[in-house]
Formats: structure tokens, C-alpha cells, sequence
């Protein structure tokens, strides 16, 4: 009889969501509900810096972030005039940008202290009954660290993100 395999990458997957769906049916905080996703997404998609922004009328506001400079978290940053987020919102998944993707990145130089470009993109929109809510974006300062299967979890982790920043 065959048994079914479950990866490492799965159970860690699975371990890393429960806190999540438990949060669903406590009362939290706004900002405390966000740190906790990007939380959950920072220990199943390692990363240099990544963010949670809420969309409201045309433009990006960051509501929580890891790694990245304080200048970053004090801008909004328009759809219209960044052609990464907007592409990200208009995707129906998650969307990894090539390393050599001609399109500017909204974070160059914001990665924490660091001036460097960044070399690796990728979010996924966050939409509640097909309205956008907002975006996660995850930025890489190393070429190629984000994989195809990343892209994957990055997409199923946003249904639950959706969930859980409107709770």
C-alpha cells in the first residue's frame, strides 16, 4: 500500500499557520493582527525585509514592515506611479519579478541601513470578496533567492493574510 508523502516544508507550513487561524476568533489590535502575519510569513519565506500595505484610494500605506528604513514606512506610495505594485495588484496570484526586471523597485536603497538595490521581488495582492485590500511585498538583497515554490506559498499564505487582517 502506498503511503502519501507530507514534506518538511508542509508541516512547516501547517505549524506556521495554526497561530494565525487561533488569532481568527481573538480580538486584536490592528497593528498587532499585521505584525503577526508578516511573523507568520518571515518563518515560511525567509527574507531581507517584507511589508504589509493597505490600499486606499490609489495609493499604498504601509501598515507593518520588517527591514525596511523608517523612510519607507513614512511614505504612501501611489499604484499609478509604481509599475512593481500596481502589476501586483493586478495579478490574479503571486508575481515574482525577475532579477533583471526593468521595472523600478519601490524599496531601492530602503532595505534596512543598506543602499544596495534590491535584487529580488515578490508579493501577492490581499483582496476580501474580490476587493482589494492591500499587498505583502518580500524583498531579497541576494540574486535568486526566492523560488518557484516560495511564489506558491507566498499565494496560499495571502488567502489566510486576507482573513486575518480583516478579523
Amino acid at each position: 500500500m502506498k503511503k502519501d508523502v507530507i514534506s518538511t516544508h508542509q508541516l512547516k507550513a501547517l505549524h506556521a499557520l495554526l497561530p494565525l487561524l487561533g488569532d481568527l476568533a481573538v480580538e486584536l489590535p490592528a497593528e498587532q493582527r499585521y505584525y503577526r502575519v508578516l511573523d507568520t510569513l518571515r518563518e515560511l519565506v525567509p527574507s531581507d525585509a517584507l511589508a504589509l500595505l493597505r490600499l486606499e484610494q490609489g495609493e499604498l500605506i504601509p501598515v507593518a514592515a520588517h527591514g525596511l528604513a523608517s523612510d519607507a514606512m513614512a511614505r504612501r506610495y501611489r499604484v499609478a506611479n509604481h509599475p512593481r505594485l500596481n502589476a501586483i495588484i493586478e495579478a490574479q496570484g503571486a508575481v515574482l519579478f525577475p532579477p533583471n526586471c526593468d521595472l523600478p523597485d519601490p524599496y531601492d536603497g530602503l532595505i534596512g541601513s543598506s543602499a544596495l538595490p534590491v535584487h529580488d521581488c515578490m508579493g501577492c495582492a490581499l483582496r476580501i470578496n474580490d476587493k482589494t485590500w492591500g499587498v505583502l511585498t518580500l524583498d531579497a538583497l541576494t540574486v535568486g533567492q526566492f523560488t518557484e515554490q516560495d511564489l506558491q506559498t507566498v499565494e496560499t499564505f495571502a488567502m489566510f493574510a486576507a482573513a486575518t487582517v480583516v478579523a
